[in-house]
């Protein structure tokens, strides 16, 4: 499990990259959103939950369900900012917060089950490889990345780096915060798998 410490540096470099959105948005892809990048998958999971209103009153689930509906039929890949005239609904800086370190938490998990060794991976590595499921999720991550997972599972750091890419809409500053993890775990690291 993350550390309280691994999980607010975790979230800081989270807002950074997926932004801190208190009301629901399209992400890329269309999907409906809100916070962190925390993807609703479905109107129930946006009812569980605690929207406020402008009052900073509970939301009911008709509530929700409206803001729900107003920003699916938005078009896709706008700034966040734009489907704020399509809500009257917000989530709370602390459930924000509580709902990042949720994620982690379930990344964590999920990490474990892909690395069984993930536990002992530098804080570099377990930085970069939080960053890359929170953005392409587990199942991506084990089937579309052979060269990368072939390379973390054999602790080779630097063509795990090499292998980190990810397309647009992936910034490039967002990668090179990756690639540069992975090359700081690798100048660490005394293991064979570093040459």
């Amino acid at each position: 499990m993350a550390s309280a410490a691994e999980k607010t540096k975790l979230r800081a470099k989270m807002e950074i990259y997926e932004g801190k959105v208190s009301h629901m948005y399209l992400d890329s892809k269309g999907l409906v959103t809100v916070g962190v990048g925390h993807l609703l998958k479905d109107l129930a999971s946006a009812q569980q939950l605690s929207f406020k209103k402008s009052n900073n009153m509970p939301a009911s689930i008709s509530e929700i369900k409206a803001d729900y509906d107003a920003v699916k039929k938005q078009a896709k890949n706008r700034l966040a900012s734009f489907y704020k005239e399509y809500v009257a609904l917000k989530l709370l800086d602390t459930d924000i917060n509580t709902l990042t370190n949720e994620n982690i938490d379930s990344f964590d998990g999920e990490l474990k089950i892909i690395f069984t060794d993930f536990s002992t991976y530098p804080t570099e590595v377990k930085f970069a490889l939080f960053d890359i499921i929170f953005n392409v999720g587990m199942t991506d991550l084990n089937n579309k990345w052979p060269s990368f997972m072939t390379a973390i599972k054999a602790k080779d750091w630097t063509k795990a780096a090499q292998e980190s890419h990810r397309k647009s809409p992936i910034s490039a500053e967002r990668n090179k915060y990756v690639k540069d993890l992975l090359e700081k775990a690798a100048a660490n690291s005394t293991s064979p798998a570093k040459a």
